[in-house]
């Protein structure tokens, strides 16, 4: 932290969004782990070279590595479908790419390259769903520990996925973030659909690129 630091001060150091999340310790104290995703903030970052289980990259280039996600999304998102966009910095990127502002901690719906609702709860997404059977869930691992339902995507909810279907969900994440996860999570609160989700998924890592990836149960 202190070589960190002093390299900030040098100006020796990149600068990075960081995920700001917060565990309830009333909840904790009653062996429950409810984590809030609160925002995102800039924190000094200092590029190393990270090797994962079956990956070496330079973390400078997590940012070119959204935006070729992103790229590769806004190609297939020309289908027509709905797309029910989750949070987060890399899930973000694809409305930049299009030109939409997307509220970064919450759930919005895209469709043909324009915003359909913004910040929308469960029961808006239900709703839109009932008129527009025909979507897609995009969404991005959450946290430190890698959550893609359950934290950080409440809004994107056990009937919310079962009304979209498991084999229209499309998962995003950085090389550097699967780097530093050994698996995903989900805990949607419907253990037979956390079962459905669990496995080895397809996670889109770069432009045409995939990687599998163990989704895991709480």
């Amino acid at each position: 932290a202190g070589e960190v630091v002093r390299e900030f001060l040098t100006k020796r150091t990149k600068i990075k969004e960081a995920e700001i999340m917060d565990i309830d310790e009333e909840k904790f104290r009653e062996n429950i782990l409810d984590v809030k995703l609160f925002g995102y903030a800039l924190i000094p970052y200092k590029p190393t070279l990270v090797q994962g289980r079956k990956f070496i990259f330079y973390e400078e280039s997590d940012e070119r590595n959204k935006e070729n996600i992103a790229r590769f999304c806004v190609e297939f998102m020309r289908d027509g479908s709905l797309y029910i966009l989750g949070a987060g910095t890399t899930v973000k990127k694809i409305p930049d790419l299009l030109g939409i502002e997307k509220t970064l901690l919450g759930v919005d719906i895209v469709k043909n390259g324009k915003l359909i609702a913004k910040d929308v709860n469960e029961n808006q997404i239900l709703d839109i769903l009932k008129r527009d059977k025909n979507a897609h869930i995009i969404v991005s691992p959450i946290g430190a520990q890698g959550f893609i339902f359950g934290r950080g995507n409440q809004q994107i909810s056990s009937r919310v996925i079962r009304r979209v279907g498991v084999e229209n969900i499309i998962i995003i994440a950085t090389n550097e973030k699967l780097s530093q996860l050994p698996y995903l999570l989900v805990d949607t609160g419907d253990e037979d659909l956390d079962k459905e989700l669990c496995g080895y998924k397809q996670i889109v890592c770069d432009y045409h690129l995939a990687q599998r990836k163990r989704v895991c149960c709480m």
